[in-house]
């Protein structure tokens, strides 16, 4: 198959998994940490990883499935390496630093007008029950909170909101951009993650929904999206090299 470009090789992909059923913690099931590949559920980490694995293996001249999962596990895990729970990259600012690291993707967020928001990540350590790996085991925690450490009094870029109600000639935003949802929530940078697609103007996310149960194009504007979500400040952007 021929594509013109990058972008519509990777939304080719992204477009594909359009009906996927949704399911979290499917990266957790296993007793020992080992790279775990589902096409069959996704949720919006999963999805986008997945996506991007696909295509950068895609580069290839004859892709094989080898090809694939070794940028599956390039991508999930800092510096490449499994290396127990705590290698993968769960905080999506340490995911970012780190394929950005690899020279897979670039932020453009402060591309755009943007804020900063002066946090320290630590959500996973300070609610460690809430995490299947994490409860009752206090060496993990402890291993987490050293990832942790990194990411202390950071100052993180967002486009806010109100500033998403635009048409696409007035921000830069690209279609197959990630667009990772930023919180107000204390101890964590974002809550969701999906693909921008434009239509009729409009910005939408192409994402693993929970609350329509599988992949899809959101029928919603992203505006519309995150307006009435209180906890949800905006998003940052990253670009797909």
């Amino acid at each position: 198959m021929h594509f013109q470009n990058g972008t519509e090789r990777l939304m080719f992909f992204a477009k594909s998994l359009i009906g996927t059923p949704y399911k979290g913690g499917t990266l957790d099931v296993a007793a020992d940490e080992t790279l775990i590949v589902r096409t069959d559920s996704l949720d919006c980490t999963t999805f986008v990883e997945t996506v991007l694995a696909l295509y950068v293996s895609s580069e290839k001249v004859t892709p094989e499935y080898k090809d694939f999962s070794d940028a599956l596990t390039n991508i999930r895990y800092r510096n490449g390496i499994i290396s127990g729970y705590s290698s993968r990259l769960h905080y999506f600012s340490d995911w970012v630093s780190d394929n950005v690291q690899k020279g897979i993707v670039c932020e453009v967020t402060e591309n755009n007008e943007h804020e900063q928001r002066c946090l320290s990540l630590n959500y996973m350590t300070e609610h460690s029950d809430l995490y299947r790996k994490l409860k009752d085991n206090d060496s993990l925690v402890s291993e987490m909170r050293c990832n942790e450490k990194k990411w202390k009094n950071y100052k993180m870029p967002y486009i806010p909101k109100r500033l998403l109600n635009l048409q696409d000639t007035d921000i830069i935003i690209r279609e197959g951009d990630i667009l990772a949802l930023t919180t107000s929530i204390s101890g964590l940078d974002v809550v969701h993650l999906g693909f921008a697609v434009w239509v009729d103007g409009r910005l939408h996310l192409l994402h693993a929904s929970s609350t329509h149960g599988r992949v899809l194009l959101d029928p919603s504007p992203l505006y519309d999206y995150l307006k009435n979500k209180k906890k949800h400040t905006g998003v940052r952007v990253i670009r797909v090299k």
